[in-house]
């Protein structure tokens, strides 16, 4: 043999090559690889949290179909309220019937103080609050009014109270021009002044109120 001749291939050697690729029945026969669960499964799961997203939503915004439940133990919030942060919270003392609280609590805030809240459902379809907080500066007093207009003043118990009206009509507010037990006081309500005035002429402190026994509460300016 010359050295410019190629040796020829063994048989086998080929036989081996070839049989080293799977023929197309061989392909046909085995399973398609599984690469789509992976997807399948974070589409799953991220429908899971839209689902619960949706459900936290639907239960955390109020709805017009709400009704407000009534506040059984005003006294019993007022005086948690006032051992907390040492006032004597203004409750509604004698109204008449047809008036209901539905909305009381001690309201926390960032850019202002902590405000006590007691809101009553009144005759009628309106509503009337009080809020209180320890040296209610300016600034307290028109976030609570809404930044109403002045529209005069009227005197209840000996106390003159500064009465300011929203733009828009809707709500009347009185600005008690001394402390009630040491805490700057406003009432706020969608019914007409009579009605506004005689729920504020029903403000006593806790401590003074139809509710005095239900426990102690901390001392005024303490």
């Amino acid at each position: 043999m010359s050295d410019s001749e190629t040796p020829a291939a063994e048989p086998g050697a080929a036989q081996a090559s070839a049989g080293d690729e799977p023929t197309a029945e061989e392909s046909a026969g085995q399973p398609a690889p599984r690469r789509g669960l992976g997807s399948v499964r974070s589409m799953i799961i991220s429908m899971v949290l839209v689902v619960l997203a949706v459900v936290a939503w639907w239960a955390w915004v109020p709805r017009a179909d709400q009704t407000q439940q009534r506040v059984e133990d005003v006294a019993g919030i007022a005086r948690e309220v006032g051992l907390s942060k040492h006032w004597d919270p203004a409750v509604a003392s004698g109204l008449p019937k047809g008036w209901q609280p539905v909305n009381v609590r001690l309201v926390p805030a960032d850019k202002q103080p902590d405000t006590w809240q007691a809101g009553y459902d009144a005759p009628g379809g309106s509503y009337a609050r009080v809020v209180q907080t320890k040296d209610g500066s300016p600034s307290w007093v028109q976030a609570q009014t809404d930044d109403s207009r002045a529209a005069g003043s009227v005197t209840i118990d000996g106390v003159r109270w500064d009465k300011l009206d929203r733009a828009d009509g809707g709500e009347r507010s009185l600005v008690r021009s001394e402390p009630l037990a040491g805490l700057t006081t406003v009432v706020t309500g969608t019914g007409d002044w009579s009605q506004v005035q005689k729920f504020a002429a029903s403000l006593k402190p806790l401590s003074k109120s139809d509710f005095k026994s239900v426990g102690p509460t901390a001392p005024a300016g303490s």
